[in-house]
Parts: C-alpha cells; structure tokens; sequence
C-alpha cells in the first residue's frame, strides 16, 4: 500500500514515535505521504576502471565477452526510460556522467555545472525524441561490440563510441563527491519546483576512495544534508572490480550517514550483491506498471459520545483498481505541432437552440408506465374532465350490457348480436362541448404526473439521507459476529490525515492501538462522497509489519468493509452446494500438489504478472513511440503473456502427485455413481452428438412420436428433444434453436413412414 522507497527501517516513523511526551507539538507525517510520480537521475562514474570491460567468461558454448560497468549501466537507464514512456509518462528521468575530460566535453552539456560533469539528459519529464537519442548511442555501441569476433588471444575492447562521447578524466582531474553531488542538487533545482513525487539519484561507481575521502569530507556530508531537505535520496550502486571488492565503509557510509554493520564477516560482505545486479533488480521492479494511489475521499471520522464528539480526519484508498487501456485524448494537428483539444459540453434547447443555463436543467424520475412530461400550461385533452367523464361512461354501458346478457341466460332466452351504438362526444354529460375546452373558470383536473421533477440540492437530499460525507462509528463489536459472504465489494484502506485536522494521527494511532489489543472492530454509518448513498460498514485494524529488509511490509490503519443490505444477500445456486465432498486421503493427495506447485516468493505479486492484452497494446505504443516495426510472432512478442502456464514445470514438479490424485479420484464409487447411476442425468450430462447412445434406455425417454401427432413437440424441453435424438442417432449438430430442434425431429419421423400423421401444431 505504501509509497514508500526508503532501504532502512530506521528511515520509517512507527506509530510509537508519536506516543512520545517530548514530541507532542511535533508531528511527522512522511509515513503517510503517498507519492505518484517518480524522478530519477542517473550518476554514473565514467572514470577508466568503470569503461574498462571485465574479463571473458569461457563456457561450454563459446566465450563470453564481457562488458564494462559503464556499459551494463547505460543499458539499465535504456530499459526504464523505454518502460517509463508507458508505465509512468508523466515521471522524469535525467543522466549526468562525472569523471569526464572537461577539456573533451561539450559547452551545451556543461552549463553553469561543475567541470568534469556531463549532463547527457536533462531532468525532465520523459519524452521519445530524447530516448531515441540515447537508444540510437546503445545501438551503435551494441554493433561495436558484437563485431569483435570471440578469440582467447584477444581481449574485449571496450566500444569506441563510449570513450568518444565520454572521454575519461585522467586520475588527477577526477572529481570530489561534494561537487558531484552539487551538479545533482542543480539539475533538480533547473528541473523546476514542480517535481511532486519521489525524488532520488542512482549513484553508480567502483571507486571506494575517490578524491577528498581522506582529508576533506565535509563539504560532501553538507552537500548530502541540503539534498535531503529538499526531499532527494540517494540509492548507491557499488560495483566491484575484477582485482578489489567494494568497502563502503572506507568512505561512502561516513558520507552518507550509514553505520556500518561489524558483526558482518568478511565471508558475508563477499558474498553480498553486486551493484549492476541490483541495479537490475531494481530495473525489473521498475518497470511493472504500478497504478498511482490516488485519495479516493477525504472525510471526517466520528466516534465516541452520542453524536460523535471526537472528529479526525481520514482519507481513503482503493485497494483494488482495474487497469485498462485509457481513454485516447482528442488531439488537433496543426503544423508541426499537436494540440490537445479542449472539451466543453453546453446543452442547448431543441425549439430555439439556445444555449441553457443550469439553473435551466433539472432532473427528473419516470414513475408509472407513462414516458410522456404533462404540460399544466396547456392541458392535454386526454387528462381532462371530457375523457373522464367519456371514460365512465363506456364502463357503466359495458356493465350493462353484461347484465342483459347474463339475465337473458338465466331466463333461456336465445342470445341475438346486437349493435351497440356507442355515445358520440358531444352527448357526454348532455352538453356540447368541443374537444380540448374546458367550462369558463372551471380550473383542468391535475392528474398523477408521469415524472417527478426536483432540482440538484432535492436529489442530494435524496441521496444522503440528510447525512454529511462523514465515517460514523455506531459500536465495537467482536471477530465473530462477521461473516466470510458479507464482503461483497472491494474494501478501502484509511490513513489519518493531518492536513484537514491537527492532532488525526495521534487520535488514530491510540484508536487502532486500542482495537488491536481488545480484538474489537468498529461498526461504522459511512459515506464516503457527497454522489453516494450512506452505507454500513466494518472497519477491521491492521497492524504495521516490517519485511527481512527493515522495510514497511504492511502500513499501519483500517480496511473498511461494507456490509451487504438484507436483498444484497442470495443463496448459492444449487449446483455450488451439492456437491461431493472429498475424503481425507484425497484432500491429502491435493494438498501434496498444491505444496509443490506454491509460488517461491509465499504469495502472489499481480502485478508481477499484466494483463497480456494491456501488454501487447503497450509494446505496439512503445514501438510506434521509437518509430521500430512490432512483430506480432517474434519471440519478445510471444513473452508478453506471462500469464501462460509452465505446464512442463508444473508437471515436473507435480506429476506424480497429479497421478495419484486422479487415481484416488476414478477409484471412488460415489464418482462412478454420480456418472451413471442416475441414468436421466447420465444423459443430459453426456457426451455431444457424436455419442448417440450412452446409457440411455428407451423407457426412460419421453414420447416424443405420440407428442408429434397431437402436435405438442412444443412442450418438451430442449434436453429432452436432445436426448431423444441421441438414442435414435439423429444429428443435431448447429441447431440451437428449439423450433430448429423441433424441424428436424418432424421430418426424421415424416420419413419413417408416419407421413399421415398430424404435423405440429404451430404457435
């Protein structure tokens, strides 16, 4: 749930923190700050060990070239710039290569920077021209370095468009820390203040000691201060070198405020992972199309007293969102440039075409069959007293001509037609009135409108019952009064929010502390936005837990479950509980497979796994974006789906117990009963068309011949007219349609020699 992107649990407040007596006028609210964009700057060292190539792997296939870290790491920034283009487009990435020969490096790169640095990229929101810069130097440094031909005598060379683009420094004209660090603190202060989100730099280097680490550390400790006021962290990157591994403790722990851990052996500290293998991790992390964690409402939470007396603020969560494509933005083409259009919606009248104004449009609710408004200005002859009055009269003359004919029944009588001359309209009541006219002053009869019209605040009123957006706590009640079938939608999460009322976070720390230690859960009156309907809810606690890392697992607050309303409740279809119940030796044989076939990580990441439509939508944008042909059957192409099973993996993994399983299965009697015992559900349960008799018996069909003489087919069910037509091997293959069903039965029994017989009888 968290945003969080800190590597320490020290960097993490805890809810114990604002228990504290010294802190009362203190309030730290970073734990609750939810970040949706992402801006990150690449520093790269692009000193001579970090561009020379490591040694040759030799394999059983061939020899491996092996590339420079300044290689592996420029091949990082290509994946999460590309990625970014879909998965964050409104997120910034920047690249600032240090270590470079001032001398060789050009003047629209440096700028008012320290001499030494190259900004290859500004920090700036992620656009396609700017990546197809960089992704055009990969390509050639790509084709460099496949020409170099696998030889044991010949050592990998590094590409010569990195060393022409970015010259080494010589060992003397390398750069301190302090002074990289400020060029990093420039590019974000040129970026522009509005850069909301995570702020950090992915600082990459093999050099343990570099220049100032022995005398001079200072400016470095305060240059990395006013980063962190301004909001920016730094996630380090240490490489090793063939011939030395990486101590972070000569130099870059003091710097950046780290304590180094004694108690770890030399073994372990070998053993850690290396800085292009994390930064890979990483990169993979990245790349997953994260949804941004938007505040879904922001109301008053009220509790304790009658009417509420203490008030906090809280802001809620969506803790499932369906991800989709986007709604395309309607853009217009003038010139070289593209303008995004703006959208107005005006509501004009269909008489005279001018534009209404709100006060103008109100809203109104059909009751009753009628879809027509009732115009009171000019009232409809049809609502009026004439029509009534008309109306009536029908009636009495029906009900007395009834009577005359039920009398003339009684006394024996034979019934003759008679022609009954109906009243014109202008005997109605004696008078003569003409058609849409009403008596001088008589004032027209309102009947009951067809729709009920009321203005804005009146549907409000309607809505919220005369509640306010709010989250009102009713009660405590315990774990055992709530049922699994009562979650029937997806549920929020609660933070307190302390930008709406002082002291929210304090007041609900103490409310989830108290929760979790008397195993209680609120029972809420909740409404959530001012376009919603007041609801009942559960708010469950949900303790803060910490993952191996020191990291924040699971962020402390309140899952909101809403209750279902009485009619919200159905049975389950029969079909879902009348089932066979497995024995224990078959549940144990499943639970063997189900043990092999768990995941390695011990739960499920989804987003580890999109959508593969949304993927495939996705590469066909990004490779429209840098302008590459997209190949529907190329392997890449076929990797999108990571959704597709490793049945060879499964199988490997589980097949015996597969087996098993199936056997434990086929040997149970109450299965082969269930299939074949009852020999009607045998029949419907069967196989299709191409199995004409199964077990089916002739006695246990439905007389379907003597039904099409006295042409009733009609009235059996399709089920029967098929299993009529599997025992007598009549094919209804593509007819699934009764009346098709019924056609094709009348005309097998017709040649059979029944042609004589009555046909069915049509509707």
């Amino acid at each position: 749930m968290s945003s969080y992107y800190g590597d320490k649990s020290r960097d993490i407040p805890s809810w114990d923190s604002f228990e504290n007596a010294d802190d009362d006028d203190i309030v730290d609210t970073s734990e609750y700050a939810y970040a949706s964009r992402d801006h990150i700057l690449f520093c790269i060292d692009a000193s001579a060990s970090m561009q020379t190539p490591f040694p040759d792997v030799e394999t059983p296939e061939g020899i491996i070239r092996g590339k420079s870290a300044l290689h592996q790491a420029l091949e990082a920034v290509v994946k999460i710039q590309r990625s970014k283009v879909i998965t964050g487009p409104a997120d910034s990435v920047g690249v600032l290569l240090w270590n470079v020969d001032p001398s060789k490096t050009p003047s629209s790169s440096t700028g008012n920077y320290k001499p030494g640095t190259h900004v290859y990229q500004s920090l700036r929101t992620i656009n396609a021209e700017e990546i197809k810069r960089i992704v055009k130097l990969m390509e050639v440094a790509k084709d460099q370095y496949d020409n170099q031909e696998p030889d044991e005598d010949v050592e990998t060379t590094q590409p010569e468009v990195f060393g022409e683009t970015f010259p080494s420094c010589s060992k003397k004209e390398e750069l301190n820390i302090a002074d990289v660090l400020v060029t990093c603190n420039f590019l974000f202060r040129d970026a522009g203040t509005k850069l909301a989100g995570n702020k950090r730099v992915f600082l990459v280097t093999d050099n343990d000691q570099p220049p100032g680490s022995s005398h001079n550390r200072a400016p470095a400790r305060t240059v990395y201060g006013d980063l962190l006021t301004y909001g920016i962290t730094i996630n380090t990157y240490f490489i090793d070198r063939p011939d030395h591994r990486f101590d972070a403790s000569l130099y870059w722990n003091d710097i950046l405020d780290r304590e180094a851990d004694d108690n770890v052996s030399k073994e372990e500290k070998a053993s850690e992972v290396d800085g292009l293998e994390e930064l890979a991790e990483v990169m993979n992390d990245l790349v997953i199309r994260h949804a941004p964690k938007r505040v879904q409402f922001s109301i008053p939470l009220r509790f304790g007293g009658k009417d509420g007396d203490i008030e906090i603020g809280v802001s809620g969560y969506a803790m499932i969102s369906a991800q989709g494509k986007g709604q395309p933005k309607l853009v217009r083409m003038r010139g070289q440039t593209v303008e995004e259009v703006q959208i107005k919606t005006e509501y004009t009248s269909a008489e005279t075409g001018a534009v209404l104004k709100d006060t103008e449009i109100g809203q109104a609710y059909q009751f009753g069959n009628e879809s027509t408004v009732k115009n009171v200005i000019e009232p409809n002859w049809w609502e009026s007293t004439e029509h009534q009055a008309e109306q009536q009269m029908y009636a009495d003359e029906i009900v007395r001509l009834d009577n005359e004919r039920r009398q003339r029944e009684e006394e024996g009588e034979d019934e003759e037609e008679e022609d009954v001359e109906m009243p014109q309209q202008s005997q109605v009541n004696g008078k003569g009135k003409g058609k849409g006219k009403e008596e001088p002053g008589e004032k027209p009869k309102v009947v009951a409108r067809t729709r009920l019209q009321f203005n804005p605040d009146e549907v409000a009123q309607f809505k919220s019952m005369g509640l306010p957006p709010q989250i009102k706590i009713l009660g405590f009640q315990g774990p055992n009064h709530l049922e699994v079938d009562e979650n029937l939608k997806h549920s929020y999460f609660i933070y307190p929010n302390e930008s709406e009322i002082t002291g929210s976070t304090r007041t609900f720390a103490a409310l989830l502390k108290s929760c979790l230690k008397l195993n209680k859960h609120p029972l809420a009156l909740c409404r959530f936005r001012t376009n919603t309907a007041p609801e009942f809810g559960v708010l469950i606690p949900q303790e803060e837990t910490f993952n191996k890392e020191g990291g924040q697992d699971h962020p402390p607050g309140f899952h909101i479950i809403i209750l279902p309303f009485r009619d919200d409740i159905r049975r389950p279809p029969k079909n879902m509980t009348d089932n066979l119940l497995a024995t224990e030796e078959q549940a144990k044989l499943m639970s063997n497979v189900v043990k092999r076939l768990r995941i390695k990580a011990g739960f499920y990441r989804s987003e580890a796994y999109p959508n593969p439509a949304l993927a495939y939508h996705y590469a066909q944008l990004q490779a429209l974006a840098f302008e590459e042909d997209f190949d529907p059957s190329s392997p890449e192409a076929q990797e999108l789906d990571r959704t597709y099973p490793k049945h060879h993996g499964m199988h490997r993994a589980a097949g015996d117990f597969m087996r098993e399983w199936n056997r434990a299965i086929e040997d149970d009697d109450r299965a082969e009963e269930r299939l074949t015992g009852g020999k009607k559900r045998t029949a419907r349960g069967g196989g299709g068309d191409d199995d004409p008799a199964g077990d089916l018996e002739e006695e246990d069909l439905r007389d379907v011949r003597g039904m099409w003489k006295m042409g009733t087919l009609e009235k059996l069910k399709v089920q029967e007219l098929r299993d009529w037509a599997r025992f007598h091997k009549i094919s209804l293959t593509g007819k699934t349609k009764k009346a098709d069903m019924i056609g094709v039965l009348s005309e097998y029994l017709e040649k059979e020699g029944d042609g004589a017989a009555k046909k069915t009888k049509k509707k």
